[in-house]
């Protein structure tokens, strides 16, 4: 478009080509990822570190603790973090397991609130860490009333590398676990961004009933049984929801 500024964007794709599968690149690798020439990352590697958000050892880049200011800017430019963290703080009291709040971002989810568990083999969440929406508990009460040509997008965005064996590799079956969140009004995901872990979320939803966040609980799936997180934890995450949709509300 006429108006958009493309060296802000190629110095945000030079951002994002980092990540925990590539925390350290050379040149060739962040212009490659990045989608540019090696002239052009150059360019935008040496801006970035001037300005203090890459550091550059020997033939490796990788990004600063800096570049947090970022995501801080939008953290502290929205309610949600301050308001759902003591109430993740509770159900992570309440049941023992990880608590966190996602919001929608494309076809991803980003969790940008989190209470991590304190028990030994309970996973855990970092801020800032997205994921493919339709894989995930959170994503799929955000997304469950989305209409069928959004539902595609979705897919076709995800569907190239499910995150394991288990994860849905159809449309059709996108569509399924979809209506499934829309009768029951939560989601429960196995297995299906990591191997080992459950999870289970609720919406919270504005006030004209569209779901603009969701609060989960992540579990071992090992140890946390499905009829427990329905039976007992749904009940809290629920309250919860309403809990933060009151406050957000004020």
């Amino acid at each position: 478009p006429r108006d958009v500024v493309g060296s802000i964007a190629h110095g945000l794709n030079v951002i994002r080509a980092f990540d925990a599968d590539h925390p350290r690149m050379t040149l060739s690798q962040v212009a490659d990822r990045a989608g540019m020439t090696r002239a052009g990352a150059r360019r935008y590697l040496l801006t970035l570190a001037h300005l203090g958000y890459v550091y550059h050892e020997d033939r490796l880049f990788r990004l600063s603790p800096k570049v947090m200011e970022l995501g801080y800017s939008y953290l502290s430019s929205v309610p949600f973090p301050t308001i759902a963290q003591p109430y993740l703080e509770s159900l992570r009291e309440e049941t023992g397991e990880t608590a966190a709040l996602a919001v929608l971002d494309g076809g991803h989810v980003v969790h940008i609130a989190r209470a991590n568990s304190r028990k030994l083999l309970a996973p855990t969440l970092t801020i800032g860490r997205r994921f493919s929406a339709i894989y995930t508990s959170t994503g799929r009460v955000l997304t469950a009333n989305r209409s069928d040509e959004e539902i595609k997008q979705l897919f076709r965005e995800a569907s190239s590398a499910p995150p394991t064996p288990l994860s849905l590799t159809s449309e059709r079956e996108l569509h399924e676990a979809l209506e499934i969140v829309r009768r029951n009004k939560y989601a429960v995901v196995d297995q299906e961004t990591e191997v080992g872990v459950r999870t289970i979320a609720v919406p919270i939803l504005n006030r004209s009933g569209e779901a603009v966040a969701a609060i989960n609980l992540l579990t071992n799936i090992a140890i946390v049984k499905k009829q427990y997180l329905i039976k007992t934890c749904l009940p809290l995450l629920k309250s919860a929801a309403h809990d933060i949709q009151r406050a957000l509300a004020d």
